[in-house]
C-alpha cells in the first residue's frame, strides 16, 4: 500500500540525518514513481527493484538491499535485517495464530506534524520490545502511536486520498 506523501518526506529525511536511528527507507513502486531520486544529496544511495527502492546513506546496507533474494519470503526475512525491524513478517503471522489483522499491531514513530518516520507491524509476543525499540525512533515533538492494522492501513488511504 503507498504511503502520504509526508510520511515518504519524514522517513526519508530521518534516514539521511546521522543522529536519528532509521539508516534506511523502503518505498513500494507506488511511492518510488514519485520521487526524485537525482534530488537526494551526496552520499545517498538510492536502490531502485521491482520491489520497490531502498534510499540509505549506508553503502554496506545498499548492497544488501541489491543482494536480497525475490522470492517473498526470503525478500521479507532480508528486508527486516535491513530495517532493523524486531519481527520480520513471517514470525509476525505465526505468532498471531495466521490472523494478523485480528492480533498484530502497527506500531508508529511520529513527527511533530503526524508524519510516520517509522513504522513495523508486530505480534503480541514482540509488542513490549517493539514499542520499546521504535520510541527511539521518535523526534522531538512527536509520539509514539499504536494501533490496529487495518487502521493504520486506512490512515494510509485517507492520507493518500488527501494529497490528491
Amino acid at each position: 500500500m503507498p504511503e502520504p506523501a509526508g510520511d515518504i518526506r519524514a522517513q526519508i529525511a530521518a534516514t539521511l540525518d546521522p543522529s536519528h536511528p532509521k539508516r534506511a527507507a523502503f518505498m513500494v513502486p507506488g511511492n518510488a514513481e514519485r520521487l526524485d531520486l537525482k534530488a537526494l544529496p551526496e552520499g545517498a544511495y538510492a536502490v531502485e527493484r521491482a520491489e520497490g527502492t531502498l534510499i540509505t546513506t549506508d553503502r554496506a546496507t545498499a548492497e544488501a538491499f541489491e543482494a536480497a533474494p525475490s522470492e517473498r519470503g526470503s525478500f521479507d526475512a532480508a528486508m527486516a535485517a535491513i530495517l532493523g525491524l524486531a519481527e520480520e513478517k513471517s514470525v509476525v503471522v505465526e505468532r498471531c495464530r495466521g490472523d494478523p489483522e485480528r492480533y498484530a499491531r502497527a506500531v508508529q514513530a511520529r513527527d511533530q506534524r503526524g508524519n510516520v518516520v517509522t513504522e513495523t507491524f508486530t505480534s503480541p509476543v514482540g509488542f513490549l520490545a517493539t514499542c520499546d525499540a521504535m520510541q527511539a525512533h521518535v523526534p522531538p515533538g512527536g509520539q509514539l502511536v499504536v494501533s490496529g492494522a487495518g487502521l493504520a492501513i486506512s490512515r494510509r488511504v485517507a492520507m493518500r486520498w488527501v494529497d490528491e
